[in-house]
């Protein structure tokens, strides 16, 4: 009677488990959803698409936090953290959304009080602002027809911001390698110009984190397949 029980108890357990993962899979996105995502790529390319998804969605109540720390996303208690770069924590689920492509720019001012580097190695001779907390250099890699060089860079000015580093270069304090979102409306108008383009950096890459589990919810699903979706949409348009 023992072992009996324990077995129809396992396939009850089942049972109520597979008919909770067909409801989840056939309900509607609804309650909390709680999101993180870097400051400046947040009210650049996030925001106009959380809220088209929110549109969508009426029975959700989207949170949205912006912030360029790194949080973490359990003990926050968010349900999915959007992160630039190549996550290496591998207690969450990662999904790839979009590459992000970067350039290397300045303001035409700067180049023409100091000069165009044409390969990478001219940049030591340069003022380079760059990404990075209580340093004064960093390390560049370009790729070009050399194939991949890492260049160790300097300069007067850095920031954790990336719209403070796009100002920066606006205003001519030196030569910026910024993600495309944030200085392509500089570069439209003339304020920033692309140097280097035989020497691509790579891109960043765009990906999804959130906690591992074996039934994803409902509105966690919908917003990933919609910004998978929305990302790849606007790079293949951007692209042609």
């Amino acid at each position: 009677g023992h072992i009996y029980y324990q077995r129809i108890n396992r396939l009850l357990a089942e049972l109520r488990e597979a008919e909770a993962e067909v409801a989840e899979l056939s309900s509607a996105p609804m309650g909390e959803l709680r999101v993180a995502a870097p400051l400046s790529f947040g009210l650049r390319r996030l925001t106009p698409l959380i809220a088209e998804f929110a549109g969508r969605h009426p029975q959700l109540e989207v949170r949205l936090d912006l912030d360029d720390r790194l949080v973490d996303i359990v003990d926050a208690g968010f349900d999915l953290a959007l992160r630039i770069g190549y996550p290496q924590d591998s207690s969450l689920v990662s999904r790839p959304l979009a590459p992000i492509p970067r350039c290397v720019c300045a303001s035409p001012e700067y180049l023409a009080a100091r000069g165009t580097p044409r390969r990478p190695l001219d940049l030591l001779e340069h003022d380079c602002l760059h990404y990075r907390n209580l340093s004064m250099r960093e390390e560049w890699n370009l790729n070009g027809p050399e194939g991949m060089q890492p260049v160790e860079v300097g300069g007067r000015f850095c920031s954790n911001n990336g719209e403070a580093l796009c100002e920066g270069a606006v205003q001519g304090l030196g030569i910026a390698l910024l993600p495309e979102f944030l200085c392509a409306q500089a570069l439209e108008q003339g304020r920033l110009q692309r140097v280097l383009d035989a020497y691509a950096p790579p891109p960043f890459q765009l990906s999804a984190l959130y906690p591992s589990r074996r039934l994803v919810p409902a509105k966690l699903r919908a917003l990933l397949d919609f910004l998978s979706a929305a990302l790849t949409t606007e790079g293949t348009s951007r692209d042609g």
